[in-house]
């Protein structure tokens, strides 16, 4: 089974998280020695001989002899069971009873490290030859007149208070690098799957998704890569749909001007130039139509740039539309159009007011062109809660449910009408409505058909 790195990083971040919590405990038992569980176990060990040695004599002093016959079973019995040598002295230091044949000189123990318990014990720790030793005193009350001293002393390995800590630390260990095989596999496999799906995309596979569960932070990049994954395919997409409607749309004018020109070729070469002015302005024409598409075309592209247009503006949309509606009088009144307006007071702010204008430019301008003559078209603004409607309405036949959507898309023409155009108008004002986090519908209506356009109403 190939370990993988991520396994490897939490492996080793866990094994140095247990490396410092172990140095850190270590150091705080040898730094607070008096509230370590040694003098507490001293203590208890000291106290325990007293209340026996009391049991055993009384309260009062009788004789050294008496005294020693009497404690000296118990004090070997103890040593036997604690494993170490316990002895008993009087007021002035002379010995009692003792477990044991010697009793150890401990002047050098007692200028140890020393703790005084709770009780009033005395203990003292020294560190000797690989060997840790404890000396415990205590002394207590009785008997009355004559009272003890109890001495405990034992020895153990110098780390036999860490070396419980390491073992548990070492099976802590092993039990980590078994129960994080999973745990890494399971954050593995989700990675692995965003990586395959990259390597896809980067050779072209743009519809490369992946299926993230949960809400932690890898189904957030799950969810992200899928969001940008969409949003590149669509990019891609309509790029290589403006690629080919921009060929199909220059590719027009270029065969008509090469039909003019090969017929001026003609026309010259028989020495015939009747009629070649004609071709030279169909020419000239053709050239002039083809600079404004490129111009448009160069206009549309930049709305797609990551970089939005400033939005720090304020726009009174009744006076922009009547604006507009005054440029257009001209056209609407040899047409024999009548325009009908019902505008409220608005204005919002926040807002882009060359792009607003360039939205509302786009939709009067192609209701003039699709209205026929003695038509109407019918222009609404109003707030509504927390949105801007604008809608503006025409005569004109309803369209096919396919063409409500597709009007919307960059060089589309409605089939059966030779106006000239660009087929970017509309589709260039849903982008800029769409950069105002707005929108741009079209519907039939019992008038005829109307464009909507909805804004986030921002009212100063």
């Amino acid at each position: 089974m190939k370990i993988s790195r991520l396994y490897l990083k939490i492996f080793l971040s866990f094994m140095l998280v247990l490396i410092v919590s172990e140095l850190i405990l270590i150091g705080l038992i040898h730094m607070s020695w008096a509230q370590s569980p040694r003098v507490n176990h001293m203590e208890r060990q000291l106290i325990t001989v007293k209340n026996l040695a009391e049991l055993e004599l009384g309260t009062t002093h009788i004789s050294a002899e008496h005294e020693r016959k009497v404690l000296t079973p118990i004090l070997v019995a103890l040593g036997k069971s604690l494993q170490a040598e316990i002895w008993i002295t009087g007021p002035y230091g002379e010995l009692v009873a003792s477990a044991g044949s010697k009793i150890p000189d401990m002047s050098e123990w007692t200028s140890g490290e020393t703790a005084k318990s709770h009780e009033g014990a005395y203990i003292y720790k020294k560190n000797n030859n690989g060997l840790k030793s404890i000396y415990g005193v205590y002394t207590a009350s009785l008997p009355e007149g004559y009272p003890f001293t109890y001495h405990l002393f034992y020895s153990f390995p110098k780390f036999d208070e860490e070396s419980w800590f390491l073992k548990g630390q070492l099976v802590l260990t092993v039990l980590a690098a078994i129960f994080l095989i999973p745990v890494s596999r399971r954050m593995i496999r989700p990675l692995k799957r965003l990586t395959d799906s990259a390597s896809k995309m980067g050779q072209g596979d743009l519809r490369q998704r992946v299926d993230m569960k949960g809400h932690d932070e890898i189904a957030e990049l799950g969810k992200a890569f899928n969001n940008m994954a969409e949003g590149l395919e669509k990019m891609v997409k309509s790029s290589r749909e403006l690629t080919a409607n921009v060929s199909h749309e220059l590719r027009s004018p270029l065969a008509r001007m090469r039909i003019s020109l090969e017929m001026l070729k003609e026309r010259i070469e028989d020495g015939n130039t009747a009629g070649c002015e004609t071709f030279v302005n169909g020419m000239q024409s053709e050239i002039t139509h083809m600079d404004e598409l490129i111009g448009k075309i160069i206009e549309f592209s930049k709305l797609d740039m990551h970089k939005p247009p400033a939005m720090n503006e304020t726009a009174d949309l009744k006076v922009l539309i009547e604006d507009l509606l005054t440029q257009y009088a001209p056209s609407a009144i040899r047409n024999n159009i009548s325009v009908e307006q019902d505008l409220d007071e608005v204005k919002m702010s926040g807002c882009n007011r060359n792009g607003l204008r360039i939205i509302m430019d786009n939709i009067l301008g192609n209701a003039l062109k699709y209205t026929d003559q003695n038509g109407t078209i019918a222009v609404n603004l109003k707030e509504e809660k927390d949105r801007i409607i604008i809608s503006t309405t025409n005569t004109h036949a309803p369209l096919e449910t396919e063409d409500l959507e597709e009007i919307f898309n960059p060089f589309h023409r409605l089939k059966g009408h030779e106006i000239p155009g660009s087929g970017l108008g509309l589709a260039a004002a849903q982008k800029i409505a769409r950069i105002h986090d707005g929108s741009v519908r079209a519907e039939n209506c019992p008038e005829g058909f109307r464009i909507v356009v909805e804004l986030p109403a921002n009212v100063m």
